[in-house]
């Protein structure tokens, strides 16, 4: 009976390795087949850099680097295309470039941006070409969109976007009626508003106001706080600088406004 039994379970555990083999086969051609889809799509990315591809039980591994952020990101979203499960590895290695220039090239792409308005400020960081946005926007995909055009510039390694998006609040938005009629449609600050993009900032959240910007002497920064005085908010931080005290050297922060 031992006998009977043990040779039972030899032809038992062959069975199931042989079920095991046949089992595997697909999987290795359907995981090879992934892997050249995969491969195809990434193909077709410009600038796409060198990217190598491992698929293993369906799950892809993304490798190697790409010369900007943007890159690096369709990369990941041209693989999702083909499996759920994709492991990002890539590095960004882009062309060497001076944080100067970064920055300068970061405040381009926001104050550039077609939606950027006076609702909306965006403060800049770049420390060895790693960007910091910061600031607050009125809509969420403003701060998208911007997160995007920073991420597509050359020399920039890593985008950390810290931008919050204001609340939904009719509150806020009879604040920000008021102020930009009052602000705007003073004396001292109506050829502002014909600029292409404004030099003042009103932002409101929660019923607290901050202002930021530039403008040409201390006179126009008090009448700013005055005028922000005069409306029923909670709070007010008057951030605006007078151009004349500005540094000639650029720190680490930049705001755009």
């Amino acid at each position: 009976m031992l006998s009977i039994g043990g040779h039972y379970v030899r032809r038992a555990g062959g069975m199931a390795l042989l079920a095991a083999l046949a089992f595997a086969a697909p999987v290795r051609a359907d995981d090879a087949g992934l892997q050249q889809r995969i491969e195809t799509r990434l193909g077709k990315l410009a600038d796409a850099g060198q990217i190598q591809v491992q698929v293993a039980n369906g799950a892809a591994v993304l490798s190697g680097f790409t010369t900007t952020v943007d890159a690096q990101r369709r990369a990941e979203k041209a693989a999702r295309k083909e499996t759920k499960v994709v492991d990002n590895q890539l590095r960004v290695i882009p062309v060497p470039r001076e944080d100067g220039d970064i920055r300068k090239a970061v405040s381009d792409a926001v104050l550039g941006y077609a939606y950027y308005g006076v609702f909306d400020s965006v403060g800049v960081g770049v420390d060895h070409g790693v960007v910091t946005l910061q600031g607050s926007v009125l809509e969420p995909w403003r701060k998208d969109d911007i997160d995007q055009r920073v991420a597509r510039l050359d020399g920039v390694r890593e985008v950390r976007d810290q931008i919050r998006v204001q609340p939904v609040s009719s509150f806020d938005n009879q604040l920000r009626v008021q102020l930009y009629r009052r602000i705007y449609g003073n004396g001292l600050f109506q050829r502002y508003a014909t600029f292409v993009n404004p030099p003042i900032r009103i932002i409101v959240e929660h019923g607290n106001i901050t202002l930021t910007g530039v403008v040409n002497s201390r006179v126009e920064r008090a009448t700013l706080e005055s005028i922000a005085r005069g409306v029923l908010a909670f709070k007010v931080d008057n951030q605006v600088q007078v151009e004349s005290e500005i540094g000639k050297e650029a720190g680490a922060k930049t705001s755009t406004d």
